[in-house]
């Protein structure tokens, strides 16, 4: 029955009264009927300050008025939240898609292939990992006279300068040759 308004003062007195008796509070649990009008003053500055700082965070937004900011800045922090969901899929699909990879090799480990070759080989398998000019080559692939004199003259064909690299025998006739190589910095400038 009161939420038809039947019981509720008219007027504002029931709330000055609330007021008179607990002070009326702000945001921050400070009172506003203690205030001055200089405190006011700079509260209202700060709270200008804030909402300025807080659009100039939301790219390419050029509004100044507080209900704009504040819808806007509310979208914004969405669409930031549903990118990171999107990131953390991303992330939780390449961290299964590498542990599948990972059981995949364990279960052909039996395989002949891994033994010293088979009619169903797959070689040679190559990996790449780039950081800015640094490359990571790792090659898995079959025992040939000469395979890295070729494996190298191929690296320079493509502008990598070979910084380290090692060849270790896997199986009977499986070699696995990791390679560090840098990128000659006038083909970065080039591109």
């Amino acid at each position: 029955m009161e939420e038809s308004g039947e019981n509720w003062p008219s007027d504002n007195s029931y709330l000055d009264e609330v007021n008179d008796e607990f002070g009326s509070e702000d945001e921050e649990g400070g009172s506003f009927s203690g205030m001055g009008e200089t405190d006011r003053k700079k509260r209202k500055r700060e709270l200008a300050e804030r909402f300025l700082a807080l659009s100039a965070t939301i790219p390419g937004f050029t509004k100044t008025d507080k209900t704009s900011i504040l819808a806007n800045a509310s979208s914004y922090v969405k669409q930031l939240q549903q990118r990171v969901r999107e990131l953390e899929q991303e992330v939780q699909s390449n961290v299964s898609s590498n542990e599948g990879a990972t059981s995949s090799c364990e279960v052909n480990s039996s395989n002949d292939y891994y033994s010293g070759g088979g009619p169903n080989e797959i070689l040679p398998e190559v990996k790449v990992r780039v950081l800015q000019k640094d490359v990571l080559i790792i090659i898995h692939c079959e025992k040939q006279k000469g395979i890295m004199l070729k494996i190298l003259s191929q690296l320079e064909n493509v502008n990598l300068s070979v910084v380290n690299s090692s060849v270790l025998r896997f199986g009977k006739i499986t070699l696995d040759i990791t390679i560090i190589a840098k990128v000659y910095i006038f083909f970065i400038d080039k591109c």
